[in-house]
């Protein structure tokens, strides 16, 4: 069993350990020879490779994103000349991209999307089966409009992305029949929930103390309130990062006062919540929330996002509430707004 993932988040690597598991019929004592390469988006990611690499990954890679090659190959090349500029320029840059060549060959090969440095083992390897694993809500929406579709098909002959391309054969998410109608047809069930049920503990352990092997954090058991925040103001879907907390600073205000409300802060966030919030818990930013239902001690009355899908994995939250729909004059991405006019307003798990 020979697999190659190249992903950019925590969420992706947490998918990419669950399919592994998977792959072993859930005998981590074989999980056979992996590679991971890792887009440098997410801060302090690279802490963790030595973690992966004690049991899940052979090796774990760090390459460069997407600001780095346009300012280097500039705009142009890197609109028009993608294909041509980026393959060469990337393992010029990387030699493990070389060095591994003979192994991706050989290997099942998984992308969680095609953006940024990712692009790169599409356009290399696309005459081989390719496997996407969804890249969250993102995975979950009809993100190019017929214009864009065309402009990317025949102007700048770039990737469509998402799953699309024909390259992509396979699509693994938590919830097929959610996907876009262009994507089911590729659609394979990896659902964190039902892998997580088929685990023993000591697996769990091991999978919580790989993301957060000192914690020291303790909640309060029955009464306390979940709030994940995103990383809005970094991806530019909202004006600036004030606009952030003043909706932050909104959502905290619904919490009933008798909660004790913790907030968890998405890995790629660079907003430091505890300048502006002092009073209440906050979690460190690097690990999957899903994580925490692997263990007992922690439990949520409610939960609080705008749009993150991570929520709905959740069953240590008895109430889930999805708000982004309260603020969507704060937004300016279409595609955002689109992704939230979807969304349930509240899931109540009894």
């Amino acid at each position: 069993m020979k697999h190659t993932y190249v992903g950019s988040t925590i969420y992706h690597i947490y998918l990419a350990i669950l399919h592994i598991i998977r792959s072993s019929e859930y005998n981590i004592n074989n999980t056979g020879d992996n590679i991971l390469f890792l887009i440098e988006s997410t801060p302090n990611i690279e802490r963790l490779i030595p973690s992966l690499k004690k049991r899940f990954f052979r090796e774990v890679y760090i390459i460069s994103e997407r600001k780095e090659h346009v300012n280097e190959l500039g705009k142009f090349n890197y609109t028009f000349k993608r294909k041509e500029k980026l393959v060469p320029y990337l393992e010029k840059k990387h030699p493990e991209l070389v060095k591994e060549k003979d192994f991706i060959k050989i290997s099942n090969l998984f992308l969680c999307d095609v953006d940024s440095s990712k692009s790169y083992f599409l356009y290399t390897y696309g005459s081989k089966e390719i496997s996407m694993i969804e890249d969250g809500a993102n995975t979950y929406r009809q993100r190019r409009t017929k214009f864009e579709l065309f402009a990317k098909t025949y102007i700048t002959k770039t990737l469509i992305g998402g799953g699309f391309d024909k390259e992509t054969k396979k699509v693994y998410a938590q919830f097929p029949k959610k996907l876009p109608k262009g994507l089911r047809n590729k659609a394979i069930e990896l659902n964190i929930k039902k892998e997580v049920a088929k685990l023993n503990q000591d697996i769990k352990d091991e999978l919580f103390n790989l993301f957060l092997p000192k914690t020291s954090f303790k909640l309060n058991k029955n009464n306390n309130a979940l709030i994940l925040t995103q990383p809005i103001s970094e991806d530019q879907v909202i004006k600036n990062e004030e606009t952030k907390i003043e909706i932050y600073k909104d959502v905290i205000s619904k919490v009933p006062p008798n909660l004790n409300i913790v907030l968890k802060i998405h890995p790629r966030e660079t907003t430091q919540y505890e300048k502006y919030f002092p009073d209440i818990t906050i979690l460190p930013a690097l690990f999957p929330i899903e994580i925490l239902g692997l263990k007992e001690g922690f439990h949520f009355k409610q939960g609080y996002t705008l749009f993150s899908t991570a929520l709905a994995n959740l069953e240590i939250v008895k109430e889930c509430f999805f708000l982004g729909k309260d603020y969507l004059d704060k937004f300016t991405a279409r595609g955002t707004k689109e992704l939230i006019k979807q969304m349930t307003g509240n899931v109540n798990k009894d």
